[in-house]
């Protein structure tokens, strides 16, 4: 396998593991995430404590997420990714997202998340849900 398909597989793997799964155990997260990992999303900013308590914070209110890919596209240690993630919530409400994602790869982990996310479906009270924390 290459540089570049590790660096599709390790952004796959992040989404499959941490996203779908669920999993938000310190394992886990190290697994996929540099300890000096930065995320800007939607205006703000996390660092790998924010992102953690990110994905806790989700599963306060997340019963599954289920991500479609509508393209990728990588070059390098670079990941691009345009996906739509469907949230189910423990409340019954599936709220649908639309997600501009590019992903930097440094040291076989992801070092930096660029992304944009747009609420397409759902309550406006969910218009966080990609940088609550």
């Amino acid at each position: 396998m290459n540089k570049q398909n590790d660096a599709l597989a390790l952004v796959r793997g992040m989404f499959a593991e941490l996203i779908e799964a669920g999993r938000n155990d310190d394992d886990a997260i190290l697994r996929y995430m540099s300890l000096d990992y930065r995320q800007h999303v939607d205006g703000r900013d996390l660092d790998l404590d924010h992102f953690r308590a990110h994905l806790r914070k989700q599963r306060e209110v997340v019963e599954k997420m289920e991500v479609h890919f509508l393209a990728v596209a990588q070059d390098a240690d670079s990941v691009l990714t345009h996906h739509q993630v469907r949230v189910h919530k423990k409340n019954g409400e599936t709220p649908l997202f639309q997600v501009l994602a590019h992903f930097i790869i440094r040291d076989g982990r992801i070092a930096v998340c660029d992304e944009l996310t747009r609420q397409l479906e759902g309550s406006t009270a969910d218009s966080d849900l990609g940088s609550r924390h």
